[in-house]
């Protein structure tokens, strides 16, 4: 559980990497029955993705360094960071598959919400264990 919950924080530190002002992530653990099922909920104040973006994330295996047609893929000055046991160094989820085996160690279904920074659309996706 504690690999699965810091690979959903990678990914938001990622996604709050290149904004200006404070980042803002918050882990909310929520087991209101009314609200339905128990549920991990990760808040960022991140960039957004696109419609795109949220297709190509829920795409086994395919790496946030090789999505084609997307921002994240122009890592060409990249240098991975040499390994350092249990630490959040940005690179969990180097081949694509960190933030889908944390939302499915955790449950059975993600539900992403995003609005990107420059738009006014927001995108929701939904995507179940057994669909994936």
């Amino acid at each position: 559980l504690a690999f699965a919950l810091a690979e959903l924080i990678d990914n938001s530190l990622s996604a709050t990497s290149r904004i200006s002002g404070i980042r803002s992530i918050q882990i909310k653990l929520l087991f209101d029955d009314s609200q339905g099922k128990p549920a991990v909920a990760v808040i960022d104040n991140g960039r957004g993705m696109t419609s795109k973006q949220l297709n190509n994330w829920a795409v086994y295996r395919l790496s946030k360094f090789t999505r084609q047609g997307d921002f994240e893929s122009d890592h060409s000055g990249y240098v991975r960071p040499l390994p350092v046991p249990r630490s959040l160094n940005s690179d969990i989820s180097y081949f694509g598959v960190g933030g889908k085996q944390a939302v499915f160690f955790v449950g059975q279904s993600a539900r992403m919400i995003s609005k990107p920074a420059d738009s006014q659309d927001v995108h929701e996706l939904v995507l179940s264990k057994e669909d994936f």
